[in-house]
């Protein structure tokens, strides 16, 4: 082989190296631009699915929180219904505390 044979096999193969090269950093910069573009779509699905599940929260917290305040207030209420129709003996009361705090019958 001569020397203008090997020159002119080299230079091709310099040519086809920097061929390959620019395809690898074209397919490098998609991608770098798929993954870019993948992740924005996964963000923006997880922001979505994160808001879907916390308002189904709030507003089972909000329901639950109503049925306990809505089943005090009904105890509650009973209580003092059940506490007013007690006889009071006010005499008595006093006597039994001023026996217990000051010792005196």
């Amino acid at each position: 082989m001569s020397d203008n044979d090997e020159v002119s096999i080299i230079a091709h193969l310099l040519k086809v190296e920097k061929e390959a090269s620019k395809i690898i950093a074209c397919a490098n910069i998609k991608a770098d631009k798929e993954i870019s573009d993948a992740k924005i779509a996964a963000d923006a699905e997880f922001k979505k699915n994160y808001a879907e599940r916390a308002d189904i929260l709030e507003k089972n917290f909000e329901e639950k929180k109503s049925e306990i305040s809505d089943e005090h207030d009904k105890i509650l209420h009973s209580y003092k219904a059940s506490v007013a129709g007690m006889p009071q003996n006010k005499e008595a009361f006093a006597s039994v505390i001023e026996k217990e705090l000051f010792g005196q019958d």
